[in-house]
């Protein structure tokens, strides 16, 4: 008789309220602070409380990326892409990246060219796509028989310097860099790396020489320049932003209040936070308040749709002030104007 009361109260145990929403709220804290053990651990015991929640299963995925456990990684990315866990695009570039890690750059090959084939990338992901399509192809060659193309490395130079130091054409400028993922861009270091301390220079052609530095993995310390601040970084150690826990937090953020009630804002808006970040590379929001991108990019994406929104609602919804709601406005809009190539 004892046996059966105690079985019925196990039976009755339900979990404390709220109890998921805490554990994924104290592991994405442990995550943004680099305490990727306590976080997987939280973010795991936050997982037998729900299934299939994209925040928990992309932390969880961006631990084990942390500490090393790259099979683990890999494995857990893909069952989100197979169960359509999160945005497909994000988790995609993300699987990618481990790949590389692993050096398995057969597969990188062969997925990234099955989704390119069915021609619906979005085009903030189709440029790093394309490079790390390129990346595999090269080191594919490099394993088997070493035969890179040779060119002519004077007549590289002369355009290379005349393009980025003379001519001052944006969107020539992009071409030729692009241009140069087929070769070894070690020679031309000399060249790249000083026009990026340069305040003139457009920062989407900066963007695109530190996309092109980290892609060949260029272990040095570079200085950049961008919007009157400088960091010192080293390419080899930069991860993707779309990877951080802090642009996580903010499309979550997003995806709560906007996804639902209007889908074609929600959109703009990732489109325009995913483009901002871009713009910045390597600078990154780490220090910043995620209610606050999230309602500022609520706020730009409605007034470029043509819609009011009153700025109360906005303190009332994010939890932010005024002041701080246009201080980060002023700030995104900055960076905005520089988004586009003319």
């Amino acid at each position: 008789m004892d046996k059966q009361n105690k079985d019925k109260k196990q039976e009755k145990i339900i979990p404390f309220p709220k109890l998921k929403e805490r554990l994924m709220e104290k592991g994405l804290e442990a995550l943004s602070s680099k305490k990727f053990n306590e976080a997987l651990a939280l973010l795991e015991q936050a997982k037998e409380l729900e299934k299939g929640n994209h925040e928990i299963e992309l932390g969880i995925v961006i631990c084990l990326f942390e500490l090393g456990e790259l099979e683990q990684a890999k494995d857990s990315c893909l069952m989100m892409l197979k169960e359509d866990v999160g945005d497909y695009f994000h988790v995609l570039q993300i699987y990618v990246t481990i790949l590389i890690q692993l050096g398995q750059y057969d597969e990188v090959k062969s997925t990234i060219e099955a989704v390119l084939d069915e021609d619906a990338v979005p085009p903030e992901y189709l440029d790093h796509l394309t490079q790390l399509l390129e990346l595999s192809k090269r080191m594919l060659v490099a394993d088997g028989v070493e035969k890179e193309a040779e060119y002519v490395n004077k007549d590289v130079e002369e355009e290379l310097q005349n393009v980025l130091y003379n001519e001052g054409i944006v969107g020539k400028q992009i071409a030729t860099i692009q241009s140069l993922k087929e070769l070894n861009i070690r020679k031309y270091l000399d060249l790249l790396i000083p026009f990026l301390v340069i305040p003139e220079n457009h920062p989407i052609v900066k963007t695109i020489i530190m996309q092109l530095l980290v892609t060949n993995q260029v272990d040095l310390e570079v200085e950049v320049e961008k919007f009157g601040e400088t960091t010192k970084v080293n390419p080899k150690n930069l991860v993707d932003p779309s990877m951080s826990p802090f642009t996580i937090r903010v499309l979550s953020i997003l995806e709560e209040q906007l996804e639902n009630e209007n889908p074609t804002l929600y959109e703009m808006a990732k489109e325009i936070w995913l483009r901002h970040l871009f713009v910045l590379y390597p600078f990154t929001l780490e220090e910043e308040e995620p209610s606050k991108y999230a309602a500022t990019l609520h706020l730009y994406s409605a007034e470029l749709h043509g819609m009011e929104i009153e700025n109360q609602t906005l303190e009332q919804i994010y939890g932010v002030n005024l002041f701080e709601l246009k201080q980060t406005l002023d700030k995104l809009e900055k960076v905005e104007r520089f988004s586009y190539i003319e």
